[in-house]
């Protein structure tokens, strides 16, 4: 064994979830004539989702707008009867009173007419609600309705949609690993994305990401603090509610000692590793364990530097044998995971 400085990695369980989840909602209401997508699919930005029913709203924009133009027609009546009177007052050939009826009556007129416009621009609004567009880019859960189903304005869900590009990592930690967390200088936002992800086949996810979001106080029911991790998804390799260790890089130790995780023997609550002495005599010694270091296991105590370990063939040996053991390099170690 030999001892060198090491950074102490701190490991949490954590759970893909979305950034946003957002159930789609019609803001008219109506029968869905159609469905341009199926649950599980990706959409864009403005995708069309599903159309409704359109022959209400039809008929609505198309008797606002006869209204509205019934409406102008009775303005400009009226504006034109004003302009005649002001002139005919003005040459006194009428009486003033009959100009202010009249500028009344045209002033009624324009409010008249205002009011279908806006009536106008609601029934548009309603014909253009009736296609369901996606709000953003992102998944579709599996809870879409179908074609021919009633929806109720602001009530029915048509769909849910989950951000995936960035995606959260949703993990928590103790009252301690929070204070070691928040000792280490690294975990500062200024160095840049250094959170990693190892995915559920051992493998680490290609992207780093950062800490974007952390709860107010400790849970009272875990006594936990819970954090998200932000990252790029670009090829939606990450999918909400998939499980995931997130690795955040902890404190550097000096002279640290680091030993195979598989070399060490696990019974009831002590951590065992075994030695091999001068004299090719297996030790079996029990050593205190720190966190870990990739593959490796930190040793706080009980080992030195200069001590053998058996690292292979545990089984096949106890305290108090002789052996005849092969030293491997660590290079050998790596190829023998």
């Amino acid at each position: 064994l030999t001892a060198s400085d090491t950074q102490v990695d701190q490991t949490f369980a954590g759970t893909v979830v979305a950034e946003n989840s957002v159930a789609v909602h019609a803001r008219v209401s109506g029968y869905i004539v159609e469905k341009f997508v199926k649950g599980g699919e990706q959409v864009v930005a403005g995708q069309p989702l599903y159309r409704i029913d359109s022959r209400q709203y039809e008929a609505s924009l198309a008797n606002a707008e006869a209204q509205a133009a019934q409406a102008n027609a009775n303005l400009k009546n009226a504006e034109v009867d004003l302009q005649r009177y002001e002139t005919l007052a003005s040459q006194d050939a009428i009486a003033q009173q009959r100009v202010d009826t009249q500028r009344s009556a045209t002033e009624q007129a324009k409010a008249t007419y205002e009011a279908y416009e806006a009536s106008v621009k609601i029934a548009q609004d309603n014909m253009g609600d009736t296609m369901v567009y996606a709000p953003y880019s992102g998944t579709l859960r599996l809870d879409d309705v179908d074609t021919g189903t009633y929806v109720q304005a602001g009530s029915t869900t048509l769909v849910t949609i989950d951000s995936i590009d960035p995606i959260f990592v949703e993990f928590s930690m103790t009252e301690q690993e929070y204070l070691d967390f928040m000792k280490n200088p690294t975990t500062d936002d200024s160095n840049g994305p250094n959170i990693q992800l190892k995915l559920a086949d051992g493998e680490t996810y290609n992207q780093p990401g950062s800490i974007v979001q952390a709860a107010k106080s400790l849970d009272q029911s875990t006594g936990k603090l819970v954090l998200k991790a932000s990252f790029p998804n670009p090829d939606h390799l990450l999918l909400p509610n998939m499980f995931a260790t997130v690795i955040s890089p902890g404190q550097k130790l000096k002279d640290a000692i680091l030993v195979p995780s598989r070399a060490i023997l696990q019974i009831m609550d002590k951590n065992f590793i075994y030695v091999v002495n001068a004299d090719g005599v297996v030790e079996q010694k029990s050593v205190e364990v720190g966190g870990t270091s990739g593959s490796d296991t930190i040793i706080k105590a009980g080992l030195a530097p200069g001590d053998t370990i058996i690292v292979d063939g545990l089984t096949k040996v106890k305290n108090g044998v002789k052996v005849n053991a092969k030293l491997l390099s660590k290079e050998q170690l790596k190829a023998t995971k």
